[in-house]
């Protein structure tokens, strides 16, 4: 059992999410009907990494992939019905009163959904949707498999009388060292434009915006707004951008200055 009931925010629910969906398809991680071992291991790890303070357990991460694997199932059944549909602007089911009686009747997890964003339904969509024939799969720990052994079949060996003579090195043409170097050159520049994008998105990624809506006192539909809104990084860019602005106009006025 866990020791303590785990502090959630939307902050680590995505991480989490975006982790597992790092990891699925590496076949090391992968259960006949869910995580392995490692991968669970391998999960705790990485989430540790991002998020120090947390300070999750493996059995909390697995209580909350449970919980959203829950979520994701119940819209996603939903969805299917008819007269049912979703809003992608307010992460939201959308449907008439008495249709919801009917989903909420059918499954009682929706009752939370009537008046409730999930903004991870798309994500979890990619985790979880066409696993097996009946849309569930089952994320959850297992006993890992042990691979099944390789039998190596090796060709007859030729015999030695009828073995071919080793050719000699053919000499490299300058054209050939031509053209490796001018591949060195595209790698090397390659690789400072990846740097470069990697500093951009480092500057301005889903986890500073996240940091900054949750330091802002909103409602569900506004945080799924937001969440909405990260999915462009232009967008994350003027939003961090408007953030600074307000907190220097509001300091210049705590502070006496003008504006």
């Amino acid at each position: 059992m866990s020791k303590a009931r785990a502090t959630w925010n939307s902050r680590y629910e995505k991480g989490i999410v975006d982790i597992m969906r790092d990891h699925v398809n590496i076949p090391l991680f992968r259960g006949q009907n869910g995580w392995s071992g490692e991968g669970w291991r391998s999960i705790l790890e990485k989430f540790t990494q991002m998020y120090p303070l947390a300070r999750f357990t493996k059995q909390q991460l697995q209580e909350k992939e449970k919980e959203l694997k829950g979520s994701w199932k119940a819209i996603h059944v939903a969805l299917k019905d008819s007269g049912v549909g979703w809003n992608d602007s307010l992460a939201m089911v959308i449907a008439e009163p008495e249709k919801w009686k009917k989903l909420i009747n059918d499954n009682e997890k929706m009752a939370r959904f009537q008046k409730k964003s999930f903004p991870l339904y798309e994500d979890c969509t990619s985790l979880y949707a066409g696993s097996v024939a009946t849309g569930d799969l089952n994320f959850t720990s297992t006993e890992h498999l042990q691979p099944a052994p390789l039998v190596s079949i090796a060709a007859p060996a030729a015999p030695a009388a009828l073995a071919a003579p080793a050719a000699p090195a053919a000499p490299v043409a300058p054209l050939q060292c031509l053209i490796a170097q001018f591949k060195k050159m595209q790698t090397n520049k390659t690789m400072e434009a990846l740097n470069e994008k990697k500093k951009q998105d480092e500057e301005f990624s889903v986890d500073k915006c996240l940091d900054e809506v949750d330091a802002m006192e909103l409602t569900d539909v506004e945080k799924a707004y937001a969440m909405n809104i990260f999915k462009s990084e232009i967008d994350r860019e003027l939003m961090l951008f408007l953030v600074l602005t307000y907190s220097g106009i509001s300091g210049g006025i705590a502070g006496g200055g003008n504006v």
